[in-house]
């Protein structure tokens, strides 16, 4: 099986191209705001090294969230318009997920964390699962604290049993709150702060893919609501009931 493995969800975009289970080749991408090209340049790359065409392509596996809106939607984007033109089979993954499970060879609780922005965090704390679980679905984990945005502070005051490992962009930002807050905890290297895509690609052929109900309803998991979901939510908030003079941000 040819699987694809697609991430936008951070700044420096990424796609790996494997063939049962072992890896073929990865891209990176950096720009963001040309991830729409870049991303097709990128798998079109990888396709030309390994001798294969896009048809060949049986399994899509993409990261669908939380992380940049925009990268976000053109990651998915693109794994709907591969799986429309050739069938491939559509397995999505939480950042926060694909974040922690490469780290569950070595421990056995995970606090994920990703920079959203705005003084906050994307956050999830994971548990390993079982042997029987991860056989049946390689992405098993338990959650022990849900995805969610917070600040830094916030989250670790949430957390009440300390976690092994601390990995992702936004725990090496808040490096030093964690080693003051959890001194037993480890901060995961640099090197392994984005998810992996080569990671995701060996895992994929074993994870179940979505029916075409499913794809069709699939989205990007935001967490929080993008900028223009907060303008429009604020406008609604201040409107002036009927009857009323006033005005309101368009």
């Amino acid at each position: 099986m040819v699987t694809l493995a697609i991430d936008t969800s951070h700044p420096t975009g990424a796609v790996t191209l494997a063939r049962d289970g072992v890896v073929l080749g990865t891209e990176t991408f950096s720009q963001p705001s040309s991830h729409l090209v870049a991303l097709a340049q990128a798998v079109g790359d990888l396709l030309a090294r390994g001798g294969l065409a896009a048809r060949d392509i049986r399994r899509v596996a993409v990261v669908v969230g939380p992380g940049s809106f925009t990268g976000l939607r053109i990651g998915l984007a693109f794994a709907k318009g591969l799986h429309a033109a050739g069938g491939s089979g559509i397995v999505p993954i939480d950042t926060l997920r694909l974040l922690a499970l490469p780290q569950f060879d070595r421990h056995a609780r995970v606090c994920a964390m990703i920079d959203a922005r705005r003084g906050e965090v994307y956050a999830a704390v994971l548990a390993r699962a079982g042997d029987a679980e991860r056989a049946a679905d390689p992405a098993a984990a338990l959650e022990v604290l849900a995805p969610c945005a917070r600040t830094p502070a916030a989250l670790l005051d949430a957390i009440a049993d300390e976690p092994a490992v601390f990995v992702g962009t936004g725990a090496l930002a808040a490096r030093d709150e964690i080693a003051a807050r959890f001194p037993r905890a480890t901060i995961a290297p640099a090197a392994e702060c984005a998810p992996s895509t080569a990671f995701l690609a060996t895992i994929a052929p074993r994870m179940r893919p979505l029916n075409e109900a499913a794809v069709r309803a699939l989205e990007p998991r935001y967490i929080r609501p993008s900028g223009a979901e907060r303008v429009k939510l604020r406008s609604h908030q201040t409107r002036p009931a009927d009857g009323e003079s006033g005005s309101h941000d368009g």
